[in-house]
């Protein structure tokens, strides 16, 4: 496929403000936020597959790689690499997999003040098999940052105190997550909650964020529908606005993003067109832009186009740490 960005109709005459086509993006932030991003730190041992193997299947690998990743270390990079504050909260093991693990996020600058070191317990692992589409699959050991406590967040407020946004994921114990969220609130945080992974027996994501991130699976188990496309436009709507989030914004692989407002205005986005390589940390690549850009003070619009563009160019590389924009990187492509 062509790398190209996609056609867009302008009219000079009357400009949409919340257009990229309109749009000033600095190459620098004048006015970065401060995003808290608490989530899990893992090790990816990554197989590279002809096929997925279906179950009680064995399917052999032609090359295997080592990336440091996590949802929770993915996306403070990715919104890191975006310019913006990232305070980091996490938990690893005594041991070189973590050293391994947090290496890229020290390197750009990431605040690890808030990972904490958990006694007896490993850095998280998991396995990911990627098939020559760029599908994959992954089982993962959850290791120390299942042991991550409401306790150990207690010890960190100074980290929410310093935070404009906070942005958090599924991975997390279900009391640490939900402590997370409340200390967010008393310290008037705006709550980005990507519900990943998220299944039929989770609860129910928390009432009151400015946004709901789930991709078309999670949305299917969260709304419970078989299949989130069939379901009619204006019932996902009327469905989404129970929810009790501000902005809820599903990430729809190859096809885009739907952002759906409270007042039940609808917007989709296409994805730029690449050849896809590896497709792991596509939605952590978005999360992370998006949030970035929000805490800076852009427009839904235009922050949801740019992480959607930046979601899109990462499918290129291999590592989910490793197809993460830099800001510089992002806009020189899409010469904004």
């Amino acid at each position: 496929m062509s790398d190209q960005r996609p056609q867009r109709n302008t009219n000079p005459t009357h400009p949409d403000p919340n257009s990229l086509d309109s749009a000033q993006i600095p190459l620098v932030p004048q006015n970065p936020g401060t995003v808290l991003v608490i989530g899990a730190t893992v090790l990816d041992r990554i197989f590279y597959v002809e096929s997925l193997p279906r179950p009680g299947e064995t399917s052999i690998g032609h090359r295997m790689e080592i990336h440091p990743g996590g949802k929770g270390a993915n996306q403070a990079l990715a919104a890191q690499r975006m310019g913006a504050e990232v305070l980091f909260i996490s938990a690893v093991g005594d041991d070189h997999p973590g050293e391994i693990a947090l290496q890229p996020l020290l390197d750009a600058g990431v605040n690890l003040e808030g990972v904490v070191t958990v006694p007896g317990q490993p850095t998280a692992e998991a396995i990911i098999s990627v098939d020559v589409n760029g599908e994959n699959q992954i089982t993962a050991c959850p290791g120390a940052y299942h042991h991550l406590r409401p306790e150990h967040l207690d010890r960190k407020l100074h980290l929410f105190r310093r935070a404009n946004w906070l942005l958090i994921q599924n991975e997390l114990p279900t009391k640490t997550v939900e402590h997370a969220v409340a200390l967010a609130r008393e310290h008037d945080l705006k709550i980005i909650f990507n519900p990943d992974p998220f299944t039929p027996k989770s609860p129910r994501p928390p009432r009151g964020l400015h946004a709901l991130v789930p991709n078309e699976m999670q949305a299917c188990c969260i709304l419970g529908v078989k299949d989130y496309k069939s379901v009619p436009i204006t019932e996902r709507c009327m469905n989404w606005s129970g929810i009790g989030a501000r902005h809820v914004i599903v990430t729809l692989g190859p096809t885009g993003v739907e952002w759906m407002k409270h007042d039940g205005e609808r917007r989709t986005f296409v994805p730029l067109e690449v050849e896809v390589v590896d497709s792991v940390g596509a939605g952590d690549a978005f999360c992370g832009a998006l949030t970035a850009f929000l805490a800076e003070g852009l427009s839904h619009a235009i922050a949801i186009e740019l992480a959607n563009y930046s979601a899109s160019l990462s499918v290129q590389y291999r590592g989910a740490q490793a197809g993460l924009q830099t800001r510089e990187e992002l806009l020189k492509h899409l010469s904004v």
